[in-house]
């Protein structure tokens, strides 16, 4: 008797479920928070990064100021105080302690430490009864990591209650996302030839997704985001380049004379109209003497004549009759 296997080929569109690291559980999880396939999850950006490559000393910290520290778990667990509980960790580094603090949602993170863990953390530093952070950004080091010469710069990522009870916030999502950037390289085409974007200076689009999630250095990470942003400005005008094109194939109605209220309008005016309100009160002219519809912002300052420009417009399309 031939056993049969089924193989699945990955790619940008494959359910989330299926990703190695995920499963029903995390699937589930991701799906209710909009995150169907893998091309989505690619295109789930961090919120902000932990620059282990920047770490202080918890002497060095002064309040009020955003720090990296990285120590050793001394203690953690429930506390009470003023009838709000919360979840204190307490970590130790060669020159101080220094306590974080979570008040909220908090069922997702009372497992996630042991006595002796190491820890980076990152947030604002207050001074209650010695340095705190309250929720800060923390990333748990693998067991046998240098602390100090990581030189990483960590993924944060948006999440939810939801998501950090399957484990989805930084370490869990950089996981997956890393698995998904291997396992789908070859499917990740790029919009713009290698030639364009020399001549922009933009990495390929795997390489700005992979230093996005993933940076080797602050350089490395701008470069991305640089070409991120401008795939969304650059498909944002093609959009409207389109809707313009549309609007040119319709047909409208033709204005094609002044007609009598505009010119008696024009010659009873008091004034005479500026050279700028001439030469726009022209262009729409033209405008309305064409088959597609005028689209049009009248833009001046306060008393620069955009009315008598307007009303003189709204008179040759009431001279063509209903």
């Amino acid at each position: 008797m031939t056993s049969a296997t089924t193989y699945y080929q990955t790619n940008l569109t494959t359910d989330i479920n299926y990703l190695k690291g995920v499963g029903p559980q995390r699937g589930n999880a991701l799906k209710k928070y909009g995150i169907e396939n893998i091309g989505q999850l690619l295109h789930h950006y961090p919120r902000r990064y932990l620059d282990r490559t920047n770490i202080k000393y918890i002497r060095e910290i002064k309040l009020g100021e955003e720090a990296v520290i990285i120590g050793k778990i001394t203690s953690f667990g429930m506390k009470q105080a003023r009838r709000r509980r919360f979840f204190q960790v307490t970590l130790n580094d060669p020159t101080g302690h220094l306590t974080c603090v979570w008040f909220n949602s908090i069922s997702w993170i009372v497992d996630k430490f042991q006595i002796g863990d190491s820890i980076a953390v990152f947030g604002k530093v207050e001074f209650r009864r010695g340095f705190q952070i309250i929720h800060p950004e923390f990333d748990i080091l693998e067991e046998g990591e240098d602390p100090v010469n990581t030189g990483k710069i960590l993924a944060q990522y948006p999440s939810t209650a939801g998501l950090k009870v399957v484990g989805l916030e930084g370490r869990g999502f950089r996981k997956i996302i890393n698995i998904a950037l291997e396992l789908v390289a070859d499917d990740i085409q790029d919009y713009f030839t290698e030639e364009f974007r020399e001549e922009e200076g933009l990495y390929s689009l795997h390489k700005a997704l992979k230093q996005i999630h993933n940076p080797d250095d602050q350089q490395s990470l701008q470069s991305a985001v640089y070409r991120l942003k401008f795939d969304e400005h650059f498909f944002l005008q093609l959009l409207m380049a389109l809707k313009r094109q549309a609007k040119e194939e319709n047909t409208g109605r033709v204005f094609s004379q002044r007609g009598k209220y505009e010119k008696d309008i024009f010659e009873s005016l008091e004034f005479s109209l500026t050279d700028a309100q001439i030469n726009v009160l022209r262009e729409i002219r033209n405008d309305l003497a064409r088959k597609s519809p005028m689209n049009r912002l009248i833009q001046g300052d306060v008393g620069s004549g955009k009315t008598i420009v307007a009303v003189l417009a709204a008179a040759i399309v009431i001279s063509h009759g209903p």
